[in-house]
């Protein structure tokens, strides 16, 4: 697998759901919502937007621009694009297919959610990809409302996943998320930053989110420009070439 089509696969993984190694309290499947969640979140119908993303592991240190398109609850369209305009690779999410193309070597990988989440170990389905890449708070699950200094702290029951949301009293916004998957061990905590208004709605313009899963430690980072929401339908062109080679994930 080339490295641009590891960029786009490991920045879904990364974002997807991992483990915290410690949380404050701990919330039972019985805990009843106490309090009041102050949040703004970004609505859309359809959104864009250019970057620059980056990983770095044990075994990688990459980095690309990127262009992305985005349906509400629909469609996630990413574009690779390391220098000077050309299109290195190419990755489409819907809510049950995941599609991968390599422009320089011909190849795509098309599979399911399944075979991520048993491959990596990860709970990763759509929406928690959508929600972490805006910045967008969910209320799902059993929860509880807490006071930290500056901020509201919402800790949520998701079946094996507590999630702990740390939201700005000033502008409703979500500045950190740490997400602990009790089955898996893995942790991931995602920290969000530059906030600029996107229409009325402040939006965080970039992230940054580490990782630690099986004793390694990752980072991912995207910082986005140029960020605009419509109504106007946007296009999500994955035709895979003939004489592409598909990639087996058997």
């Amino acid at each position: 697998m080339s490295k641009h089509i590891l960029l786009c696969l490991l920045a879904a993984i990364l974002l997807a759901g991992c483990k915290k190694e410690t949380v404050p309290t701990t919330a039972s499947a019985t805990t009843e919502t106490i309090g009041k969640v102050n949040v703004s979140n970004l609505d859309y119908t359809y959104l864009s937007g250019k970057g620059q993303v980056s990983i770095k592991d044990k075994k990688n240190d990459l980095s690309s621009g990127v262009s992305i398109r985005m349906k509400k609850d629909s469609i996630i369209w990413m574009s690779v694009l390391p220098g000077l305009g050309i299109e290195a690779a190419r990755m489409m999410m819907t809510q049950d297919s995941v599609y991968f193309m390599n422009r320089l070597q011909k190849e795509y990988v098309a599979t399911d959610y399944t075979f991520l989440r048993n491959k990596f170990q990860v709970d990763i389905d759509f929406e928690a990809v959508q929600a972490i890449i805006l910045g967008n708070y969910q209320a799902q699950g059993a929860e509880k409302v807490m006071s930290a200094e500056g901020l509201q702290h919402v800790q949520q029951q998701r079946e094996n996943l507590i999630f702990d949301y740390f939201i700005g009293n000033l502008n409703s916004k979500v500045q950190q998320l740490n997400v602990q998957d009790k089955n898996t061990g893995n942790t991931i905590s995602v920290k969000y930053k530059n906030f600029q208004n996107v229409g009325q709605v402040s939006f965080a313009h970039g992230l940054e989110a580490q990782v630690l899963q099986k004793g390694e430690v990752s980072g991912f980072t995207l910082d986005q420009s140029r960020i605009t929401v419509a109504d106007a339908p946007l296009s999500f062109p994955f035709s895979v070439p003939s004489g592409y080679k598909r990639v087996s994930t058997n």
